[in-house]
């Protein structure tokens, strides 16, 4: 979690949009937050429709009083509260607000701990796309790059231990550029029947989500790379991570991707590495390493 100070920000964001000098109302949530009342942020937030305030600045109205709030969360969680004491306020803030980023990731932390790993992947995903929104974001708000990289690394990670594959397609999983920050590699929840290099019904699922994202992006070119669990003797899950990639790829070009698309088999000699492999059981870790990677060119 993150907890900055807004001091002089203000004037920043003002002469980046002038009209936010007639909205009292941004000027008063600013006041708020850099004095650390989150009662006050709301209660602005509140009367935020009335003054003479932009939809835009509205809207930055609210989230700055969302983060006015979540930095009182994080100031208890820091000094050992619970973060589970404080899901009912963090999901009313999300309500309430739209978000901030902030939010949705301490909410994908404690879907994340109660293992409704769907759930944190959309979480995740959110908190990327919320953070990448350069209008209401502004950039003394946003995550750095190292935390970009963070998200996107969680929600695919989620994405991957989840019982059913969830779509990339949600909200801005397609994406390989969030705020300048350059992603490469996407791995996929494609799934496979053990042992075979067959699409599962979930796994077709899957496969066809990438195509719409593919469809989407439009890159020039991509590689597949494909990976194992240490189960069966390293030749052995070579030859069936290749054979893997090789089926997506059918898949991709029948489905009417136009590029040009190489593949490659790593077997198991490339596990996942999840943020905390201690969290889950041998099962779950081994879906985490059968997967196909998608490289971006």
């Amino acid at each position: 979690m993150l907890m900055r100070s807004l001091a002089a920000t203000f004037f920043v964001l003002a002469g980046a949009a002038p009209a936010a000098a007639t909205c009292d109302a941004f000027k008063g949530v600013v006041e708020a937050f850099n004095a650390g009342d989150a009662r006050k942020a709301h209660s602005i937030a509140e009367t935020a429709g009335t003054a003479n305030c932009s939809a835009n600045e509205r809207t930055l109205v609210g989230r700055i009083a969302g983060l006015t709030a979540f930095n009182r969360i994080s100031t208890a969680v820091a000094g050992g509260d619970r973060l589970d004491a404080h899901r009912t306020e963090l999901e009313d803030l999300q309500k309430a607000y739209g978000g901030p980023w902030q939010v949705f990731d301490a909410l994908g932390d404690l879907a994340r701990e109660r293992k409704d790993y769907e759930a944190a992947s959309r979480f995740y995903q959110m908190a990327l796309e919320d953070g990448s929104n350069e209008t209401l974001t502004p950039e003394w708000m946003a995550p750095d790059e190292q935390y970009i990289l963070r998200l996107d690394k969680l929600a695919s990670e989620m994405r991957l231990a989840a019982p059913r594959p969830v779509q990339l397609a949600m909200r801005g999983g397609c994406k390989v550029s969030f705020r300048g920050v350059k992603i490469k590699k996407k791995s996929t929840p494609v799934r496979y029947v053990f042992g075979t290099a067959d699409f599962t019904p979930d796994g077709v699922a899957a496969a066809k989500d990438l195509s719409e994202c593919l469809k989407a992006v439009k890159p020039a070119s991509i590689t597949l790379i494909g990976h194992t669990d240490p189960v069966g003797s390293a030749a052995a899950n070579y030859k069936l991570s290749l054979a893997r990639a090789e089926t997506l790829k059918a898949y991709l070009h029948d489905a009417g991707y136009a590029g040009t698309i190489a593949t490659v088999g790593k077997g198991e000699d490339e596990p996942f590495k999840p943020d905390d492999a201690s969290a889950y059981d041998t099962e779950t870790l081994n879906q985490l390493h059968r997967r196909v990677e998608v490289d971006v060119e």
